[in-house]
């Protein structure tokens, strides 16, 4: 059974809910999880969460080894600069980073989430964020601040 909306980052093919077994998980805890995986890809999948929709979109191993780079690379590169001025302001600036990855993405913010994003959309936002500091963060924070309604 698949669901409306849940496809393949890799490919664009409608994806299934099976087991990690199944999708070719190789850890030891992922074997028996619930998992989202496409029928084309192999080993492309994504974590089923407690409500059975997917953690991210599935994809292959190299997207989500870019997905991983990304984040471990960029935006926790920001994340950090962030938290040397405010250390318990980690929340907030994850979702500043996340808006501004949006921004220079010229994606809706949950579409430009690095679990959903492809390999080519990895390299976009590796680019982007590549030359950024958290101060860039803040300044498009301060500028595309959503207005309080009246």
């Amino acid at each position: 059974m698949s669901a409306l909306g849940i496809y393949c980052a890799d490919c664009g093919t409608e994806c299934e809910r099976v087991t990690g077994r199944e999708a070719g998980a190789r850890e030891p805890d992922l074997i028996d999880a619930q998992v989202w995986a496409c029928t084309v890809c192999p080993e492309a999948w994504a974590l089923c969460a407690a409500d059975g929709t997917p953690i991210g979109l599935p994809a292959g191993e190299k997207t989500r080894e870019a997905r991983a780079m990304l984040r471990e690379h960029q935006v926790e590169r920001l994340i950090a600069e962030a938290l040397r001025n405010v250390p318990n302001g980690r929340a907030i600036a994850e979702e500043r980073v996340a808006a501004f990855l949006a921004h220079a993405l010229r994606l809706p913010t949950d579409e430009a989430a690095i679990e959903r994003l492809n390999i080519e959309w990895c390299r976009r936002a590796w680019l982007a964020l590549k030359g950024a500091s958290y101060a860039d963060v803040v300044r498009h924070a301060q500028t595309y601040r959503p207005r309080k309604a009246a």
